[in-house]
């Protein structure tokens, strides 16, 4: 009888140590994964630094965006546009006009050093 008993105690002390086992391992197993695994706490810091850089990243290729944007309203606005921006980034003139260029000093500067050089 009392044999019985102790196997019984016996037997449900073995289940409660492979339940603690098998609890113990998915313990391990999870923090593992916290620690070390590709959803880690380290790797979550390096995903938070690539978010803010790509917010900022965002930011300046909006503000671009915005001056596209309304560079092409002014190109579709009409001819005036058109001309003003040949005139000032591509240089033309319109025929009987005659195009002067006045250069800064420090570009007077330059061409003067690279005179001498040259000498």
């Amino acid at each position: 009888m009392i044999s019985n008993v102790l196997k019984k105690i016996n037997e449900k002390i073995n289940l409660l140590f492979i339940i603690l086992v098998v609890l113990l391992v998915t313990f391990l197993f999870f923090q593992y994964k916290i620690w070390f695994g590709s959803y880690s706490y380290s790797n979550l810091e390096m995903l938070k630094e690539d978010i803010s850089e790509k917010k900022e990243e965002n930011k300046k290729l909006s503000k671009i965006n915005s001056k596209l944007e309304e560079e092409k309203k002014k190109l579709n606005s009409g001819r005036e546009a058109i001309e003003g921006l040949a005139r000032s980034e591509l240089g033309l003139i319109k025929p009987g006009e005659t195009f002067y260029s006045f250069k800064s000093e420090e570009s007077k500067d330059q061409e003067d050093r690279a005179k001498e050089g040259d000498r």
